[in-house]
């Protein structure tokens, strides 16, 4: 492997993984789509591998831009030896998918699936949102504006599709796939769902600072979450993203 000699080095390394690993979910989204059976969950799926492509061609402008700015070429050499040569892919999302294959694999109802496509899909939402974070805090100590815009663009988007997860989940997939191993009927009052959010232990938001205020908005008695207004309370929060708060997309 040969070295990387500066922070713009390990910038373009980091881009060209999650170039890897956006490929890699563009070809995992259209199998957990077709075995999601809750309509509102197939249809953010859906919309998610569409801006899923869109990061990806935003990815390659940044790669085109980093090499501009370089003013020539860039040499393969390095990049070469951090993926071992060849075709690159990111080893991480490789594994969150082969892992998130396996589970909704198994023989499971129908409502617990689509929990469990949620906690899959979350898994990969999560390693995106600590790596867009980390090359848009690399993108600004170099002083690359346009990168940065982009990036943050992306990561955004990403929180958001966390967000609408998350709402889907506490709002009454999670419920649902409980009320199958007890036998009650899908679709009864939650207010054991209500609960749970109010508390801040929203799927896969343990530990965010906000986690309890966005979950407990996003779960109501009707359990009547929808795709654009899930939308409308993630886009409330883009404000204090962008300021920094979140420490993973802070730069220095």
């Amino acid at each position: 492997m040969e070295k990387m000699k500066d922070l713009k080095d390990l910038l373009k390394h980091e881009i060209e993984d999650l170039i890897s690993a956006e490929q890699q979910i563009i070809e995992a989204l259209p199998s957990m789509i077709e075995k999601a059976k809750n309509p509102q969950l197939r249809q953010a799926l859906q919309e998610h591998l569409q801006v899923t492509e869109m990061q990806k061609t935003r990815l390659d402008k940044v790669m085109e831009t980093l090499k501009a700015n370089n003013g020539k070429e860039e040499s393969k050499g390095i990049f070469n030896g951090i993926f071992g040569g060849g075709e690159k892919v990111c080893k991480g999302m490789q594994g969150l998918i082969k892992e998130g294959e396996k589970i909704i694999s198994a023989d499971m109802n129908p409502q617990v699936l689509d929990a469990a496509i949620i906690a899959c899909a979350q898994k990969i939402e999560h390693y995106e949102i600590c790596a867009y974070g980390t090359v848009r805090a690399y993108a600004n100590e170099l002083k690359i504006p346009q990168v940065s815009q982009l990036l943050e663009q992306t990561l955004n988007e990403e929180y958001d599709a966390d967000d609408l997860l998350t709402s889907l989940a506490v709002g009454g997939l999670n419920q649902e796939a409980e009320d199958r191993r007890s036998g009650k009927r899908s679709g009864s009052a939650r207010s054991a769902t209500s609960k749970s959010s109010s508390n801040g232990r929203s799927n896969g938001s343990n530990g965010r600072s906000n986690g309890s205020k966005k979950s407990s908005s996003s779960s109501s008695s009707s359990s009547k979450s929808t795709s654009s207004s899930s939308k409308g309370k993630a886009a409330k929060t883009r404000k204090t993203r962008a300021s920094g708060k979140r420490s993973t997309s802070k730069a220095k």
